[in-house]
């Protein structure tokens, strides 16, 4: 009865008083876009096509008018705004990247609209090795805040809500001083370090996560998999009402383990650039498109688009994002489009298929695709005698299996090679690496396929 109390004690306070301050202090009106957003989920997808359709005509005027990074980008193929008056128009637009924003950064990229030093410095989390930096207003960020309330109202969270978010950097409002404390109380969210968590501590931090009784778990796939791996082998559970994984691409034989352990559906949600791209529901595999938010293309090699069912590079537009826009920004991750829409009844556009950051495809020198799948299918049958595993393509022609050793490796080291070298082919060298661990990338995450090589698979 005391904890009962306690608990409606504390969802008061933090849901109909902390909350709100918080809002008007940062500027953040979080709840009144996820109100909204709650809403149009459900709208038919004409709806939906004509809401985004209005938001990237204006967009793209503003973006034309005040950043003279997309006038110059416009000019260089003689486009205008009105040329673009729906989704449909957006091929017209050349492609951008990660590159270029870097090299116009911030001089050219920034809207005279905005001053730069009153905008939040954001960064990518580098899992590619390119980190990079870009601004965002109290305003967008917000958007981004109920993108992210919204997609977890999936699984049954409230803003205010305990959860626990296993990351490398956690989303924090607030910095430091007194109001960063207040947040740290207030906001339900127990931070842990994946760095730390990979260190020999995943058994502290259960006791800890189970004392804090969370009602979801966030984190990185590969964090998640790993608590949940140390807790089978325990013979231990941690019991959640969802479990939300983000930042890497996230396999069948981790999201089994992971709903074993944890009792309950694993979301996969999917964003970057601190765009909130995509998420599960409840119902089925594919991802919704936040589409209030950003239009999402699939595009092969030459730029072109494809079709629903056929694999792509995804090519991102913010429609949100007026300070420092993303019009047109390929993400260098790969994806399918879905020509249906969920059982779930929301009118949200689907993926199919979230595959992976486009160095996680790789060809042999025969031109043959390689599929990690086929590397999980096998380590999955080796649970005792491999503890972790990475592919790392060094060259087109090589490829190295570093390997973490469980129980009796050695009885399986060949059966490795043998069922590798069958796969990927004889114009192939395997080599087998020793490892005492899997490396993290800076931004925590912990990548499985790596390939050093430029070459990537027809239909990417």
């Amino acid at each position: 009865m005391i904890g009962t109390q306690f608990m409606g004690t504390r969802d008061f306070v933090v849901k109909k008083i902390g909350l709100p301050v918080a809002e008007r202090i940062k500027g953040w009106p979080v709840s009144s876009y996820l109100s909204e957003l709650n809403k149009s989920q459900w709208w038919t997808p004409a709806q939906l096509t004509e809401l985004q359709n209005d938001k990237l005509r204006r967009l793209v005027k503003h973006a034309y008018e005040t950043v003279e990074f997309y006038r110059e980008i416009f000019d260089s193929v003689s486009l205008t705004p009105s040329d673009i008056k729906c989704a449909q128009d957006l091929p017209k637009v050349p492609i951008i990247n990660k590159a270029l924003l870097k090299t116009n950064y911030p001089a050219k990229t920034i809207s005279s609209e905005y001053d730069a030093n009153e905008l939040n410095v954001m960064a990518s989390s580098g899992s590619t090795g390119e980190p990079f930096q870009f601004l965002m207003s109290d305003s967008e960020k917000a958007w981004k805040w109920a993108s992210i309330a919204r997609f977890w109202g999936w699984g049954g969270y409230e803003l205010g809500d305990k959860y626990v978010n296993i990351t490398r950097t956690p989303h924090r409002a607030f910095r430091n001083g007194w109001l960063h404390r207040l947040e740290e109380a207030f906001s339900g969210m127990l931070a842990i370090d994946s760095f730390e968590l990979f260190e020999g501590n995943a058994e502290k931090y259960a006791r800890q996560i189970l004392d804090f009784k969370p009602k979801m778990l966030r984190g990185h796939c590969s964090a998640l998999h790993y608590l949940a791996q140390v807790l089978h082998d325990t013979e231990q559970k941690l019991q959640f009402q969802s479990v939300f994984t983000t930042g890497e691409k996230l396999y069948d034989f981790q999201r089994e383990v992971m709903e074993s352990v944890y009792g309950c559906r694993v979301h996969d949600h999917y964003g970057g650039e601190s765009m909130e791209i995509a998420c599960q529901c409840d119902h089925g595999k594919s991802y919704h498109i936040n589409a209030e938010n950003v239009i999402v293309e699939v595009v092969d090699a030459q730029g072109n688009p494809c079709t629903p069912g056929v694999r792509g590079e995804l090519v991102i537009t913010d429609l949100n994002q007026y300070s420092m826009p993303f019009i047109r920004y390929n993400i260098q991750d790969v994806g399918v489009l879905s020509s249906s829409l969920c059982s779930c009844g929301r009118g949200l556009p689907l993926l199919d298929e979230i595959s992976g950051r486009v160095t996680d495809f790789a060809v042999t020198p025969s031109g043959k695709p390689v599929l990690m799948l086929v590397f999980t299918g096998m380590f999955l049958a080796m649970p005792v005698e491999v503890k972790a595993f990475q592919i790392v393509q060094e060259k087109i022609d090589l490829f190295n299996i570093n390997i973490v050793p469980g129980i009796d490796f050695e009885s399986v080291r060949d059966k490795i090679l043998h069922q590798a070298h069958d796969y990927l082919g004889d114009d192939v060298t395997v080599n087998i690496v020793i490892v005492d661990k899997i490396p993290l990338t800076a931004g925590g995450k912990r990548r499985l396929f790596v390939s050093k090589c430029s070459s990537q698979p027809e239909g990417i």
